[in-house]
């Protein structure tokens, strides 16, 4: 009887074990309570998760400003570079030019390296400037994109070529007679020197929108906005 008695007792206990075991269960990983309670388990969750994004929300910001002036920095770098490069091939057009035939001849295989070279240059600069360009208008920053382009490769063109001089150029002082000349050179001045890289940005952001949205507002408009400041 005695052991009939602590057997029962000892079951009596387990479930009670197991009960209490069940009732410790969270209820937000509890279907029953979860079901019963109208999904507030899983509000609870999303809550939780919400407050956890809205901690990180500060840092978030912190890195997209830092990830677009990083970006900047490096396309206005890069548009230095490819102004550079360019002063430097016309420099070398115009010795050429004052070069007698027996020195054109001797460096005829030297000139032909040299343009190969930069060549080379020329299209990693346009495939690191294009990567840049999107990066800034993934993160939705290219006002920033269309402002350093102005400020690094148009402003620099315009200050070396207009002038009071040139404007009245072939008239009276105020007349503006020279203004033709003046944005004719200055236009073939920006494609001789930029225009790949325009064709490039217009190519990458001009197809963003089809139909209904191809009116809309490109992410980049260098052209717009770069060169017509």
């Amino acid at each position: 009887m005695m052991g009939g008695s602590d057997a029962a007792s000892s079951s009596d206990n387990a479930a009670g074990d197991d009960g209490a075991a069940g009732n410790n269960i969270p209820p937000s990983l509890d279907d029953a309570s979860s079901s019963a309670n109208g999904g507030g388990g899983i509000n609870g969750v999303i809550m939780e998760k919400s407050r956890f994004l809205m901690k990180l929300a500060p840092r978030i910001r912190r890195l997209e400003s830092d990830t677009a002036k990083c970006l900047v920095g490096r396309l206005e770098s890069l548009l230095t570079k490819v102004r550079h490069l360019t002063e430097e091939e016309n420099d070398g057009d115009d010795d050429r030019a004052n070069d007698d035939d027996d020195e054109r001849r001797e460096s005829s295989h030297t000139e032909q390296l040299e343009a190969e070279r930069r060549r080379r240059i020329r299209n990693s600069l346009l495939l690191t400037i294009s990567s840049c360009l999107r990066g800034l208008a993934l993160l939705r920053k290219g006002p920033d994109a269309e402002s350093a382009f102005a400020r690094v490769a148009i402003m620099p063109i315009l200050r070396s070529k207009l002038s009071m001089g040139r404007l009245d150029e072939g008239g009276s002082r105020g007349e503006c007679a020279g203004l033709f000349f003046l944005l004719d050179d200055v236009a073939t001045t920006v494609k001789d020197m930029y225009g790949p890289i325009l064709r490039a940005s217009e190519g990458m952001f001009a197809n963003d929108g089809d139909g209904a949205n191809r009116t809309s507002k490109m992410a980049v408009d260098l052209v717009t906005c770069g060169v017509w400041v």
